[in-house]
């Protein structure tokens, strides 16, 4: 009986202890919530009267930095649960055309057709040598087109329809990962402002309103930046690039078959040297006939040039020969007497 009595006691007095150690652990919990709680509301409301951590009389009260007061910043920015990606795209398109006015017409309409406008252009190669020499010049433009993100696959589709596309290029940059973070740190600096802001109207010292502002500036700066960053970055997402060039051509480029036999590659060269030959003699000829007025402008200078020399040496030949004459009857009336 004494056995059993003694057991029992044992038994309630472990189960008392127990209890005793599970409401001690659960009035911990739930004040270190209520403290995590507490600190999340005063960070997402901008620190109330105090920042967490900052002495309420003084801001250097006990040798402690006005910085402490900053202290957790980080932690009242909240994940996002879901994320839009960010996503750059950007497109290299080379085109040829045989009616360079008309091709630039095309896409000037494509820019309106979708809401699309110019960052750049510019159109270089027009000469007057073709038209006073006769001299064929073909003439080249660049775009830099912007154009809305959601009409970016389709406009660099339609530039087929510009002229003959030889080279077509798509880039994309995944920036999701920077941009939020960089999203983050803006937010960050956005509470450390309203802090710093909160504690200037409360400083007392001058010293420490000087090293608050101080702060201030470098949040500030820092926030501009990173702002300015982020609208760069929106700014390439919402409307994509996409760069053009336009070259002016006498024909289009020949599409070759990708599998040639060995004899037709010889007759490919043969057949481009024999065009290339036969351009040249062809350039020479028109060469020849737009520069013969001053073929024969100059060859009658250089006539008259060898005229007027082959006068000046006959004229010379006829005085020493006169002269000649002159001596050699002298000689002959000497001899006479």
């Amino acid at each position: 009986m004494k056995k059993k009595l003694a057991l029992l006691m044992v038994f309630v007095l472990a189960a008392s202890v127990l209890l005793a150690s599970c409401g001690s652990k659960s009035m911990n919990g739930e004040a270190s919530t209520d403290r995590w709680n507490g600190q999340m509301n005063d960070s997402s409301t901008g620190g109330g009267d105090a920042a967490p951590g900052a002495p309420s009389e003084s801001w250097t009260e006990g040798g402690e930095a006005w910085n402490d007061a900053v202290e957790g910043v980080g932690s009242a920015i909240k994940p996002q649960t879901s994320l839009a990606e960010k996503i750059i795209y950007s497109a290299d398109v080379s085109i040829e055309t045989v009616e360079f006015d008309k091709a630039v017409e095309s896409v000037e309409q494509m820019l309106q057709k979708y809401g699309a406008f110019l960052e750049s252009s510019s159109v270089s190669g027009k000469s007057y040598s073709e038209k006073y020499y006769g001299y064929q010049t073909y003439r080249r433009a660049n775009f830099v087109i912007r154009v809305p993100v959601s009409a970016f696959e389709n406009m660099t589709r339609d530039m087929e329809n510009v002229g003959n596309v030889t080279n077509r290029n798509v880039y994309t940059e995944n920036i999701t990962t920077r941009y939020y973070d960089t999203q983050s740190r803006v937010d960050s600096y956005r509470i450390e402002q309203e802090r710093l802001l909160a504690m200037l109207e409360k400083c007392e010292t001058v010293t420490d309103m000087i090293e608050i502002e101080n702060r201030l500036s470098e949040v500030r700066y820092e926030l501009e930046s990173l702002e300015s960053t982020l609208r760069n970055w929106q700014n390439q997402v919402d409307y994509s690039t996409v760069n053009v060039t336009l070259s002016e051509v006498q024909e289009y480029t020949k599409q070759v078959e990708i599998h040639r036999t060995y004899w037709q590659q010889i007759g490919d060269g043969l057949k481009n040297t024999l065009e290339d030959i036969g351009d040249f003699f062809k350039d020479l000829f028109k060469g020849f006939v737009v520069n013969l007025p001053t073929y024969i402008l100059l060859a009658v200078f250089i006539g008259l040039a060898a005229w007027i020399v082959l006068a000046v040496i006959r004229k010379r030949k006829a005085k020493k020969a006169a002269g000649r004459g002159a001596v050699d009857l002298e000689l002959k009336e000497e001899d006479k007497k």
